[in-house]
């Protein structure tokens, strides 16, 4: 029986919640589990001026200087983004419209074309099925999702940086996978 391609991850760092915020750091996994994760500077920008202060220090601990002095430049992430995910590929996230958002965001300002040519999906819609096999029932399936969503977090520990939160859905992923494949 041939092996199972793993989906590939994608997470978001940014700048804040608001309607202004911007990515500030990204990772994306490849079909075996490699992630590769990069700061963007956002003085690269002029537009990108938003800023939470409560993030920096409580959330995800990056600050705008270490952003410019780390981070590449957007149209440089654009690049490599899509040196790597190519057009019309599905990738997971599970920040939903906000991690859609940002990249056309980035996107936006980074890239000659103006979007991304890959499409990003809320990670439940690659996770759920999964456990499809396992519980019929919906309401006793999502407590279980709940359960392996924090045997995951256990087995990555931190969270709030896009690596570490890409290296969390990739986990979830395993756990889920191996579930449905032990009861088939």
């Amino acid at each position: 029986m041939l092996p199972i391609q793993m989906p590939r991850f994608l997470d978001i760092e940014a700048s804040s919640l608001s309607n202004a915020s911007y990515p500030i750091e990204i990772a994306w996994s490849d079909e075996k589990g490699n992630i590769e994760s990069h700061l963007i500077n956002p003085y690269a920008i002029e537009e990108w001026t938003d800023w939470d202060f409560y993030a920096e220090h409580k959330i995800h601990g990056l600050s705008r200087l270490l952003c410019r002095e780390l981070g590449i430049h957007p149209e440089k992430m654009c690049d490599l983004i899509s040196q790597s995910i190519k057009a019309g590929e599905l990738i997971y996230a599970d920040g939903g419209e906000f991690d859609e958002n940002w990249i056309d965001v980035l996107y936006g300002a980074g890239s000659t074309l103006g979007y991304a040519q890959f499409i990003v999906i809320h990670s439940d819609t690659v996770m759920l099925p999964l456990l499809e096999q396992v519980e019929f029932d919906e309401a006793t399936r999502l407590k279980l999702y709940e359960r392996l969503k924090m045997k995951a977090r256990k087995i990555v520990k931190a969270q709030h940086r896009a690596k570490v939160d890409v290296q969390y859905l990739i986990e979830l992923w395993k756990l889920c996978f191996n579930l449905s494949r032990s009861r088939v």
